[in-house]
């Protein structure tokens, strides 16, 4: 029961991270990491414009069509509020594996699909890093979605953060 918590706690936060106010996006840093085209090609089908995430003390964004369940996010926290993997679950969940050539608690995972106030949430790639005093997340779901592609976004996400 607790894991089944967490796990809906988990998908609350990173569906919470996904929020958004396109008026803020052009201000935001992880926003100008990728184009509107290049959001489009990671995920396989056309999204729209940047739109800033809403958790307080991160800096997040993402490219959605939310009627046809289409998203790119990134979302970048102080290293000390990275998921704690084992005590959230994440092992258990499809397709999780570690990524430790990227970084601290690297990992890749799908998150589970389930149902909250009557709409389905989940099924996104995710793959996150602790590198030096950031952890950096990214999701992806839609037609290109899949792990190799959310690893390849979280090593791309990295690289420009880093540039």
């Amino acid at each position: 029961m607790r894991k089944l918590l967490l796990s809906v706690l988990a998908t609350i936060l990173l569906a919470a991270s996904s929020g958004r106010l396109a008026a803020q996006a052009a201000d935001n840093p992880a926003c100008k990491l990728f184009t509107q085209k290049e959001a489009t090609a990671y995920v396989g089908a056309s999204v729209g414009n940047a739109e800033s995430g809403l958790l307080p003390g991160s800096s997040g964004c993402s490219w959605s069509d939310e009627g046809a369940d289409h998203k790119m996010s990134i979302s970048v926290f102080p290293a000390g509020n990275a998921l704690q993997l084992k005590n959230w679950g994440f092992e258990s969940w499809e397709g999780f594996r570690s990524l430790p050539d990227i970084g601290a608690k690297a990992y890749v995972v799908r998150t589970p699909i389930m149902e909250i106030m009557g709409k389905k949430m989940g099924g996104e790639w995710q793959a996150g890093a602790i590198v030096g005093d950031e952890y950096v997340a990214v999701g992806l779901k839609g037609p290109k979605g899949n792990a190799d592609a959310a690893v390849a976004l979280l090593r791309e996400a990295i690289k420009r953060r880093q540039q």
